[in-house]
């Protein structure tokens, strides 16, 4: 939200906002399962993860003196693909180091990240009060700069390498051309599904900030404050997804996951004060709770152990291509009506926990 407010400062037009989203997307849905197989095939994924996440930090500050869309542009697309690293690589090696569930071990990590989600934006809430956006930006970074202090102390544990070598190449679509995998109880359709909820979520979210501060006429300090109330949500839907996947199916935690996520995106239509956006919010980070953890553990339960953090990486790939159309679409269609945007993404949603629902096997 940030960035969106940082862009709109600088007079840059909604679409090149919206588009940024795109740009981000594209790069990831590329990055991760490259940065995930490599992991698989390396020795060590806590030194691929230590690179990559130091050379993602070096550009960080980049965005801090971006001036026209194309500097944010550029500063977004490298960015993103060394941090892509960060969740199939940091997954992983949380589930391989962990003798308990891996249900619960999904649900604790993916707990631990909106939880700092939402408290970055109780920051961030009170410091644009009496700082510009770009010296919140700056303090955000040093505050990422801790990152490489923890994951230095990470023990180095062993995994079940994959042996054979591949090209770059290989290692960014061999996931998505394994058809003998994929076709492991429609493994296929929960990934299709994750990529029509992310198509949705990410239009639903790549002009919000916009949309409560001009549409909604909302304080920028307000409307991200009330954004706390998503990350805030999945906080207890990650516990609760990992004790109902002890007595329902994974597939039918994540399909009930996007359809909230749906319902979230369509109770911005009638928002108009501070409670129905709480609301919206809340529903939101519901389905993002549920969809997350039933998801990640579909695939983790239905993949190959050598090959886990390239077929993670998958799922975040799958996530972010379809981020990479959302906001295109969302941004063309703000142009005629921001109700038309929450319908259309809200809608795509609900189709991709019917698929999920409908073609996952138990």
């Amino acid at each position: 939200m940030l960035l969106q407010l940082r862009m709109r400062e600088l007079s840059i037009d909604l679409f090149s906002i919206s588009f940024l989203s795109t740009i981000t997307s594209a790069v990831g849905s590329l990055a991760t399962p490259f940065w995930g197989a490599l992991s698989d095939e390396s020795k060590s994924r806590k030194k691929i993860l230590l690179i990559a996440i130091s050379i993602a930090l070096s550009f960080l500050p980049g965005y801090t003196v971006a001036k026209r869309a194309a500097h944010f542009f550029f500063v977004a697309a490298i960015f993103t693909f060394f941090s892509s690293a960060f969740d199939p690589i940091s997954m992983a090696i949380f589930v391989e180091s962990s003798k308990i569930n891996s249900n619960v071990v999904v649900s604790v990590v993916n707990a631990v990240n909106s939880f700092g989600m939402g408290m970055g934006r109780i920051v961030i809430s009170p410091l644009l009060n009496f700082l510009s956006v770009v010296h919140v930006m700056l303090i955000l970074f040093f505050v990422a700069l801790t990152m490489l202090y923890f994951v230095q102390k990470t023990a180095v544990v062993p995994h079940h390498r994959y042996e054979i070598q591949r090209t770059n190449l290989q290692r960014v679509f061999s996931a998505i051309t394994s058809k003998s995998v994929l076709k492991k109880k429609n493994l296929w359709a929960m990934y299709l599904g994750s990529f029509l909820r992310q198509l949705g979520i990410g239009g639903t979210f790549a002009l919000i900030a916009v949309y409560l501060v001009e549409e909604v006429g909302m304080k920028k300090s307000a409307a991200i404050l009330l954004a706390s109330a998503n990350p805030f949500m999945q906080v207890p839907s990650h516990f609760l997804a990992a004790w109902m996947m002890q007595k329902v199916p994974s597939k039918y935690i994540a399909a009930f996951g996007m359809l909230a996520s749906g319902v979230g995106a369509l109770l911005f239509i009638p928002a108009d004060s501070t409670l129905t956006v709480l609301l919206a919010y809340a529903v939101s980070g519901l389905g993002f709770g549920a969809f997350i953890n039933g998801a990640t553990n579909f695939v983790i339960e239905n993949v190959p152990t050598n090959r886990r953090a390239e077929f993670l990486g998958l799922l975040t790939s799958v996530r972010s291509f379809g981020s990479l159309f959302g906001p295109l679409l969302a941004g063309w269609l703000a142009t005629f009506s921001f109700s038309l945007v929450f319908i259309a993404m809200g809608s795509i949603m609900i189709l991709g926990s019917i698929l999920t629902f409908v073609y996952c096997q138990r």
